[in-house]
């Protein structure tokens, strides 16, 4: 698989979201749309079970903190009847309730709050399970694709990965900001990025480490 093909369909992915806490609900959101995914959130389990027939197939992030019949409950009606990854969130106890539990389908079980490099590296695993793709075949295509880019490309995506401003990079390596700019874009199409986000996610997923500078 092709890393431009893995790309164009994590930017197709949604991500449904499954919390009654409000606040929760919303974090979420910005921080999955930062960068670059589709998001459709429902206040109860409910309310998403009732939908899922009519939802195109996406991941999903459940609170087991849920009113009843409760996230558990829920859970376990979800993933009996559909094979999409789900990440479910919950305290110590929660987390041990549903490890014990009967269940089918990918769920994997997060910490509340889960910090977001956490949540976005949770994502990616989960849509390279709803992609039909394992992490390994995903990591080694986005390593052959940023073996394939440019001498230029490469200075601008470490000066990037080193949180390194555009103005920065332009006078570093003596070219127009409008250059790095472009670089930048670049770089996302070829790697199938949607966000500079997505793009610093994809890269450390793949192992790539910034080298260090003289």
């Amino acid at each position: 698989m092709r890393a431009r093909d893995v790309g164009l369909r994590m930017m197709q992915t949604r991500v449904y979201i499954v919390a009654a806490d409000p606040g929760i609900r919303g974090g979420l959101q910005r921080t999955l749309k930062a960068a670059g995914y589709l998001t459709r959130s429902f206040a109860s389990g409910i309310a998403f079970l009732q939908a899922c027939a009519r939802l195109p197939a996406g991941c999903v992030i459940l609170d087991l903190a849920l009113p009843a019949p409760g996230g558990l409950e829920a859970l376990r009606e979800f993933a009996a009847g559909y094979p999409w990854p789900v990440l479910a969130l919950g305290t110590q106890a929660e987390r041990g309730a549903a490890l014990e539990a009967p269940r089918s389908g990918s769920v994997s079980l997060l910490d509340k709050p889960v910090p977001q490099e956490r949540l976005l590296a949770a994502v990616l695993d989960a849509q390279a399970v709803l992609c039909g793709a394992d992490a390994q075949q995903r990591e080694r295509a986005l390593g052959q694709a940023v073996a394939l880019l440019t001498p230029r490309e490469h200075e601008v995506l470490d000066a990037l990965l080193a949180a390194e401003r555009i103005k920065q990079t332009a006078a570093r390596l003596g070219i127009a900001e409008s250059t790095v700019k472009s670089c930048r874009k670049t770089i996302k199409r070829k790697l199938g990025a949607h966000s500079t986000a997505q793009l610093i996610q994809l890269v450390m997923r793949a192992g790539i480490v910034r080298p260090a500078r003289s």
